[in-house]
């Protein structure tokens, strides 16, 4: 007793049966009737010749053709499933693969099989669904081809079923830099939201780019004619790929179609540097065919009715076949067998953005501009917006604001997304840490109850560091939201528990993310060093504090300089030997001022190691960026090898004879030296330098 089998659903009609004599047995919708004859094996699409095929005519799923993915690791989506190899998950019988996710508590591995840390026997995770994934991977594995899959779809909310592609190699880095195929998902099938028609959407899409999260995707919905709905039928879901141009297809309808011209692929080369994958990567590769039903996650969990209605459960994904082709004249690169429909959309897909190389001012203070009042391409040079939408429930624009001029909007409709600034090179913004703030002006335009605003610096999930900003009572008001970043890094993510952002390697230097739907707008975001709420403005302490670093001065001769440890309470110094008599030794904040006005005092430590001067003279200055300056000024020298304590008053220096000082804009709170003309010999060292109110 076997199934008739073919392209178009039964390849013999009632007259021809009868004719021969045939007996029809339960003719049903569902085309799965059963018959007393041989298989009828399916003559080839015009053009293409079979390398790979699953009836499902046995009686279990065939290891020589299928592996079964086993963990509890949620697919990267948080869905709610532990796949198992259990044959109350997947089982083959009357010619049919059934996939069926069942509702039960069940334990297993918290990672996927592709995790160096995987193992089949770690039960460290537990979740409420159970459901199966195949996978063709190094069984059946193909670049370029038509491949045909007859199913049935499941539905109710909560389900996704998904029949897919990923590459077998990740040449070009991971998720998703070396791509993703889909041939068709489906989420929520029959669910009825808000008395609108039932859910019967499938889609096609590709996942290209970046490794996460800086992927993009680009795809299409398709529905079936005569408002037929995927779950009530089979019906036969076909991609046809070949160089430069893949194409998706229902019942033989082609409704989708995207070129190389519309994907990328930019990876980390061997020597760590972003570079383009070539031709038409990531789509040149080898990928291997995946088969599974999910249950939740990011997009089932999120659309429609959300979350997952326990009733509908055990619901099963039914395949009649999978049918893998190549083009017969040109098996290297696919073409010349397309099938090609009239009214098939071209999706315009995503452009590769320009590779750039980092610079070493990307970041500077004193005040570091990321989008700026009054300008629509406002962005700092070398930033991009990108965003983390898997529903498309997040988007941007630049408006003309009543009160503002030209300000960026965001509207959220759903609980999943963010929007961020991505500089792609990185950067080093440790700088900011210890004195800097994230600060921006925000309009909460509208929003919904329990809606929260998240803060995020990036470098890279899970490093990312995030706090919850305080939403103002009033709506359509502008005011400002500071933001310390150190408060970042000591927070974390809040998702990833022990994990926090590092400023010295930034990926995204401004993350925002509703968790819920909101329209708002913003200007003016922007770092910025903070002192004036700093108690003690600390610049050396056993090491330099970002923003500032040593710096040094040699006229003729030779200015050594070390970081000495000398134990006790002072362990790391600044050390200076002095093998001239015209040098300056100096901790500055490069083409960064700040405004020391609220302060009162300079404190440092001083140790003389030597000293052979007849005349022990020493001098410290301050500047406001020369030849803005304090000029020199006198202090006594402590007696050899004795570390001696100083505390200068500010307006000292601003009264000394000579000065300009302007305490508004320092960016070198202390110069220190032995007289001009005569240093040879004399070594110093320094430690604990602050500014105090």
């Amino acid at each position: 007793m076997k199934h008739i089998k073919s392209r178009n659903k039964l390849a013999l009609n009632f007259s021809s049966l009868a004719l021969s004599g045939l007996f029809l047995i339960g003719c049903g919708s569902d085309s799965t009737s059963v018959v007393d004859t041989p298989e009828v094996v399916p003559p080839a699409p015009t053009g293409w010749q079979m390398v790979w095929q699953d009836e499902f005519d046995g009686t279990s799923v065939d290891s020589t053709k299928w592996s079964f993915a086993v963990d509890c690791y949620g697919g990267g989506n948080d869905e709610a499933q532990c796949y198992t190899d259990r044959a109350e998950n997947a089982s083959v019988a009357d010619g049919l693969l059934t996939i069926t996710a069942h509702k039960e508590t069940f334990s297993g591995p918290a990672v996927n099989d592709a995790d160096p840390n995987y193992s089949s026997q770690d039960t460290s995770k537990t979740l409420n669904y159970t459901s199966a994934r195949l996978l063709s991977k190094n069984k059946g594995d193909w670049k370029y081809g038509r491949f045909e899959i007859r199913a049935k779809l499941p539905q109710g909310q909560g389900t996704w079923p998904a029949i897919w592609m990923l590459p077998t190699d990740v040449v070009y880095g991971p998720w998703a830099g070396s791509g993703e195929i889909d041939i068709m998902e489906a989420v929520n099938l029959k669910t009825v939201t808000n008395n609108q028609a039932p859910e019967s959407a499938v889609h096609g899409t590709l996942h290209f780019g970046k490794s996460w999260p800086n992927n993009v995707y680009s795809g299409q919905d398709y529905h079936l004619a005569n408002e037929q709905n995927p779950a009530d039928d089979f019906h036969v879901y076909t991609l046809e790929w070949q160089e430069d141009e893949i194409r998706w297809y229902v019942d033989d309808v082609h409704y989708a179609t995207q070129r190389s011209s519309g994907w990328y692929s930019q990876y980390i080369d061997d020597n760590g540097d972003l570079v383009n994958a070539p031709g038409d990567a990531p789509f040149n590769q080898p990928f291997h065919m995946l088969l599974n039903l999910a249950v939740g996650g990011s997009w089932a969990a999120n659309v429609n009715n959300k979350g997952i209605d326990d009733s509908v459960f055990p619901q099963s994904m039914l395949i009649d076949y999978v049918r893998v082709y190549e083009c017969a004249d040109s098996p290297n690169t696919g073409e010349g067998c397309a099938t090609i429909g009239e009214d098939a959309i071209v999706v315009p897909g995503h452009q590769a953005p320009e590779i750039l190389i980092p610079s070493n001012e990307f970041g500077e203070g004193p005040i570091f501009n990321l989008f700026s009042f009054g300008d629509a391409s406002a962005l700092a040079t070398g930033l991009s917006f990108g965003s983390y939408n898997p529903d498309g429930a997040i988007s941007h624009t630049v408006v003309t604001d009543e009160v503002r001029g030209e300000v960026l909007e965001i509207t959220k409709t759903g609980a999943t997304g963010n929007l961020f600034f991505e500089y792609p090179p990185r950067a080093n913004l440790a700088h900011w840490q210890a004195l800097g703030e994230l600060v921006f002006d925000i309009n909460i335009v509208s929003i919904t109850d329990g809606t929260e605003l998240l803060v995020k610096v990036d470098s890279g999930w899970p490093n990312v560091g995030d706090t919850a900003i305080t939403l103002p009572t009033n709506l359509n008001l502008w005011q400002e939201v500071r933001v310390p970043l150190a408060s970042l890094v000591t927070n974390g993510n809040r998702f990833s528990p022990g994990s926090t952002v590092n400023l010295a390697d930034v990926v995204n230097p401004f993350v925002i993310e509703p968790t819920g739907p909101v329209v708002l707008k913003l200007d003016n975001i922007r770092y910025q060093y903070q002192v004036a709420e700093q108690a003690d403005l600390i610049v050396y302490d056993d090491k330099a504090i970002a923003p500032y670093a040593f710096g040094l001065f040699a006229a003729s001769g030779q200015l050594l300089e070390d970081q000495v440890d000398v134990g006790g309470e002072h362990k790391m110094v600044t050390q200076l030997t002095f093998n001239t008599n015209e040098a300056v030794g100096f901790y500055q904040s490069t083409g960064s001022v700040m405004d020391f006005s609220g302060f009162s005092t300079l404190s440092f430590d001083l140790n003389v190691v030597a000293d052979p001067r007849d005349v022990r003279s020493m001098k410290i200055k301050m500047d406001c960026q020369t030849p803005c300056s304090s000029g020199d000024f006198d202090i006594s020298a402590p007696e050899l090898g004795i570390w001696t304590h100083y505390d200068i008053a500010l307006t000292d220096l601003v009264a000394n004879t000579g000065s300009t000082l302007d305490l508004t804009k320092v960016d070198t709170p202390i110069v220190i030296f032995p007289k001009w003309g005569d240093q040879q010999g004399v070594v110093l060292q320094i430690d604990n330098i602050k500014l105090m109110k």
